[in-house]
């Protein structure tokens, strides 16, 4: 049983993925997601989808830093 407070993703690639997140990412994309699918009216699994290009681009920006 997870005992995770996130949901696992709907998609297997996506919670592949959120799975190998550091627990600052997680948080990025759950929050992400809940936006998305909330104020943005999509299904969960489409803001899954945005939420996990979103983080994409988070972490890459979080590598440029010094």
């Amino acid at each position: 049983m997870d005992r995770s407070p996130h949901p696992t993703p709907c998609d297997p690639q996506v919670a592949a993925f959120v799975a190998g997140l550091d627990e600052d990412a997680l948080e990025w994309f759950e929050e992400r997601a809940a936006i998305i699918e909330f104020d943005g009216g999509l299904t969960r699994v489409d803001a899954e989808s945005q939420a996990h290009a979103q983080t994409l681009a988070y972490l890459a920006e979080r590598r440029r830093r010094p």
